[in-house]
């Protein structure tokens, strides 16, 4: 089999990483005056790649790669332009940040570009190791951008928060992978992390998935609920929220959460679908008390930053109940699946981006114009 037959069609991440490098390497050699330039060029390469990935895959049929590593489609495809408009709209709200208080430029919109690398390869998995790699690119680049006001020691203290409950989090994910992998694996399928191989798994166990199965699904329910901040495993968001610049919080409140979910729903419609009845009340629970928490605690916030954290956890309880309510279980144990439920998360996830996005902006724009939160 010919490894590179389709490589052109991840032709947007190459350019995308290109792009990366291309600002470092900007900044490295752009005298002190200069690097003003760097947030359009970064600005000019995402719009380009945008557009090119539009007019590339728009007409192009749904591709499998390299045995299920990857699939490229109208799905992947919406949320790549969605996460590399996101990106555009971040740098724009940081020019005012980065021109006050960082002497290296490049570097910081790199690490954007990278973070939104990130979510495409999520958006793009469709087997687990796959998508571990893309969440830990998200997760690291996120990791420093907490970090980059590095005069304010919430700053420093939010960045050190996040890593060591991101650690945790990503190490409670990968365990669950080698726990299903164990599992798949001595079934004799093939590409045992494939979402597919899941599928058929499941389908093998007529009488429901084994307590060791189930084991390795609660904890990669685990590690994604820390990513998307799902009571009880939110409690990194608010501290970090706070102490992040202005701009990055914004980007985490919205980038990340739309890449995590758009992970979630496509292996939760492919992958675990036929163990619907194992997973579907625990979701449901998790979210009624995301809903619940997110929007009650919100009330007593007097920051800015806390206030806008706490209502965005209550919007994770109301996509979590989105993915809970994609399939229905029948009375003999078949499962159907109702694709106007993951229509309607797709939906709402546009809708809270571009809401809370414009939240942040007045947000943002106004701490310019002030100095005040």
């Amino acid at each position: 089999m010919d490894l590179t037959a389709n490589l052109y069609l991840l032709w947007p991440e190459f350019l995308v990483a290109g792009l990366a490098f291309v600002l470092l390497t900007a900044d490295m050699f752009l005298p002190a005056h200069r690097k003003n330039v760097l947030p359009w060029i970064s600005v000019a390469g995402m719009a380009g790649v945008l557009v090119f990935t539009v007019l590339f895959l728009v007409n192009r049929e749904a591709t499998s790669l390299y045995q299920g590593i990857v699939v490229v489609d109208r799905f992947s495809l919406l949320f790549e332009v969605v996460f590399l408009a996101l990106g555009v709209l971040i740098t724009l709200a940081s020019v005012d940040f980065v021109r006050r208080y960082l002497s290296n430029p490049g570097e910081y919109y790199a690490i954007i570009i990278f973070s939104v690398l990130g979510m495409m390869i999520m958006a793009a998995a469709s087997e687990l190791l796959t998508a571990y790699i893309g969440l830990e690119l998200l997760s690291f680049s996120l990791y420093v951008l907490v970090s980059h006001s590095r005069e304010q020691p919430k700053s420093n203290e939010a960045g050190t928060k996040y890593i060591l409950l991101g650690a945790f989090a990503s190490a409670l994910f990968l365990y669950g992978i080698s726990i299903v992998y164990g599992e798949i694996a001595r079934m004799g399928i093939e590409a045992p992390t494939s979402f597919q191989a899941m599928n058929t798994y499941l389908q093998m166990m007529s009488s429901g998935a084994p307590p060791t199965f189930l084991i390795g699904l609660a904890l990669i329910m685990a590690g994604l609920g820390f990513k998307v901040a799902a009571v009880p495993f939110h409690m990194w968001a608010p501290d970090v929220y706070e102490g992040a610049p202005l701009p990055i919080t914004a980007y985490l409140a919205v980038g990340s959460k739309i890449a995590a979910f758009a992970l979630v729903l496509r292996l939760f419609a492919t992958g675990f679908l036929p163990a619907l009845e194992q997973w579907q009340i625990i979701l449901a629970i998790l979210a009624a008390a995301t809903m619940t928490t997110g929007n009650l605690v919100a009330i007593a916030q007097h920051n800015i930053k806390r206030l806008l954290a706490y209502p965005s956890l209550g919007q994770v309880g109301y996509l979590l109940l989105g993915v809970a309510a994609m399939g229905l279980v029948n009375s003999g144990g078949s499962v159907t699946v109702l694709p106007d439920a993951s229509n309607a998360v797709i939906l709402h996830l546009i809708g809270y981006g571009v809401t809370n996005l414009a939240a942040f902006m007045a947000v943002i724009a106004f701490y310019n114009a002030t100095g005040k939160e």
